[in-house]
Parts: structure tokens; sequence; C-alpha cells
């Protein structure tokens, strides 16, 4: 079975180790392929990569004119596809094609298969907030114009999967896989020393880890919130670690001094991929304080199955699809009440039994629910069932 996954110019790392256990499987042959700017270092995937360039999709298309120029000026908007041409010659021999949704690929993907491209086209699914394509005309014109082409969707959780079945998509063209991460790599270790002594943190300090996005809608602004909440409370040996980068940034630097709770936050700056269960493992709890908009929610949550994997309690907000994941192994509270979220470290921080029982239960979450291996056979299932192979 000749599998291709385009995920656009998001190939990581952490992508990737859903699909390299497929590599493991006799008789599958899975390649990735990587676009000339994709956002990640990929030096560590371990799939076969296929690298895709401008110069030979422009030639590509020179050679094919003029139908390449027309299919661009008719294109309904601007950038519709993702190396259209180069796709449309290295695909020829494949069984199944897997793409994200509302996206280029998946656009570009469905164009070449109603052109005669013989594989099966799978989606991975991570939308959980019902018609919300309506709000941007593009991404709306990308669902209605490629559904119909797809052979069978893989929604992240049941939460994005109750979405799918409210907008109509046929129950039988769906498979809940839960993305998984390599539990081999994200376990529970020894805290680093050198990482403690690095990072200017005391040993015996609390430690408080978020890892994301610094934007408004992961609710980054409810750490500092939650920082004065625990000084006002008397509450000193804690830290917390900021792991991330976005617009955020300088925003939540300004709330943290305003709220003279400076010495209780370290920023780590960029961590390599590889290095993160070191960080996850100097940490007492991880929180995800994400903050639900009109038009997202969070949708999966990698990082917080990492931090499970590595045996740490969650404290997150209940939005989107948080809740499914967490299950026994954490505790949420109401996005944007940073007293009750303030409340809950408290009570971490006061009860290490209360901590390390659901840290022990995240673990043990991790290795049924989100283990990579496990859940890429699941994955290779779908694709047998779509091919119809017994």
């Amino acid at each position: 079975m000749k599998i291709g996954i385009v995920w656009e110019n998001g190939v990581s790392k952490w992508m990737s180790q859903m699909f390299e256990p497929l590599i493991d499987i006799p008789g599958a042959d899975v390649n990735v392929f990587v676009g000339e700017r994709n956002k990640f270092d990929v030096t560590d995937v371990k799939l076969k990569k296929h690298m895709l360039s401008h110069r030979e999709e422009i030639l590509l298309g020179l050679a094919g004119l003029p139908a390449s120029l027309k299919r661009v000026v008719n294109a309904p908007y601007n950038k519709m596809c993702f190396y259209y041409n180069s796709l449309n010659k290295y695909l020829n021999n494949y069984n199944i094609v897997e793409c994200a949704d509302s996206s280029r690929s998946l656009y570009t993907l469905a164009e070449l298969k109603r052109k005669g491209k013989g594989f099966k086209l799978i989606v991975s699914y991570a939308e959980n907030i019902p018609y919300r394509q309506v709000l941007d005309e593009k991404t709306n014109h990308i669902k209605h114009s490629t559904y119909d082409m797809v052979d069978h969707f893989i929604p992240w959780c049941d939460t994005i999967k109750k979405t799918m079945l409210l907008e109509g998509v046929p129950k039988e063209k769906i498979t809940t896989v839960y993305t998984g991460v390599d539990t081999d790599l994200f376990k529970p270790e020894p805290k680093d020393a050198a990482l403690i002594k690095e990072l200017g943190v005391n040993s015996d300090d609390f430690i408080i880890l978020y890892v994301g996005k610094l934007t408004s809608w992961k609710g980054v602004q409810m750490l500092p919130y939650a920082a004065k909440v625990l000084t006002t409370r008397g509450y000193k040996r804690f830290r917390f670690l900021v792991t991330g980068r976005g617009a955020q940034m300088d925003n939540l630097k300004k709330i943290i001094k305003e709220a003279d709770v400076e010495r209780h936050f370290c920023f780590t700056g960029f961590m390599p991929y590889g290095k993160m269960r070191n960080l996850y493992n100097l940490s007492d709890v991880f929180v995800c304080p994400s903050y639900p908009t009109m038009i997202w929610q969070e949708q999966f949550g990698m990082v917080l199955v990492e931090a499970m994997a590595c045996g740490k309690p969650i404290i997150a907000s209940a939005s989107g699809s948080i809740p499914e994941i967490v299950g026994d192994a954490g505790s949420t509270f109401v996005p944007g009440d940073f007293f009750e979220f303030a409340k809950k470290l408290a009570l971490f921080m006061e009860n290490s039994n209360l901590a390390h029982e659901l840290g022990q239960k995240g673990r043990r979450r991790a290795e049924e629910h989100f283990d990579a291996r496990k859940n890429a056979l699941s994955i290779y299932k779908v694709y047998r069932k779509v091919l119809d192979v017994e």
C-alpha cells in the first residue's frame, strides 16, 4: 500500500509521529510531501520525505500550458492550490493520500482526484465549531467544493465527530482516531538538574508549565491573573514556565509587570521538540487556560497529551475538546474564571498526593488512548477499509 501524506507547510515531528509507526507494517510505503516553505525543521521526521520545490512547480506549469495557466486564471480565489503540478506528477501510483481539513492541500487533492487520479482521499479533521467556515469565503468554498471527493474522514476526537455529524457528514464516512504521541519519548523522568540551573528556577519551587502559542484565544492572560491571586493569598514558592511565541508576548509581559508578579515567571524561549519532555518533567502541573471565541475553541491539545504521557496532572479550561482529552487525569474550570484557576492551582500546591495520583492517571490514559503506535494501526485499518482490503 503506497501512502502519501500532504500536510501543506506544516510537516513537523509532532505531526509525523502519528504516521511513523506505519513504516514497520509490511507492505506499507509511506511518503510525506514537504513544501519549500515548510514551517518546521523536518530533520528528525522518520518518514520518507519528498521535497517539493517552486522551481519544479513552475517548470511543470510551463510545460503544461495553456491548461495550467487556465486553471490559475479561473481559480475562484488566490493561492488555492499547493504544488498542484508537482503532486499531479508524483501521485500517480498512490493508493491512499491523507491531508488536513480546510486546507489548500485538500483543495488540490480533490481537484486531482476529480481529474482522474486513482488514490483514495482521507481527511484528518480538527474543526469542532459547526459551520465556522461560512465566516471565511475561501475556506467555505474549499469545504463545499471538496467533500464530495473525500472517501473518509478521521476526526481527532469524538467532540469533533459530533460537530461533523451536526453538519451532515455521513456517519459511515467518519472514524475517530485520537492523535497520538511517542510514549517512549514522552514518559516520566527525573527532573533535569542542568535545565533547572539553565532556567534559573529554584529546585523547591512549584513549577507550573504552559506550552503553546501566546495568543488571546489560548488564554495566556490568565497566567498572571492567577499568579496575582495566589500571591495575595500568601503563596510564594511557585513559578510559571512559559514556552511559546505569539502576538500577545508583549502584552503578557506588560500585565506581568503591572501585577508585580515578574519574579514568578520564566520565559524559556524556543525549545526543540526532542527536548520538550525535559520541560514537561521539570513541571509539577501543566496548564492550558484556553479561551473559546466565535470561530475557535481548543480542537485537541497535543500538549495536554504530551504532559499526561510524562505523568503530569492537568489544570485546563473546559474549552472545546479539552474535557474529552483530559478525562480523569486533571481538573477543568470555566474558561475565563481566573479565580477558579488559581483555586485549583492552590489545591495542587497543597496536596501533592492528589497531583501525583492524577499524574499517574494521565500516564495510563496516554498509554491507553494516545499511544501513536496503537493509533497508527487504527489509521491503517481505516485505509484498508476504504480500499476494501481484508
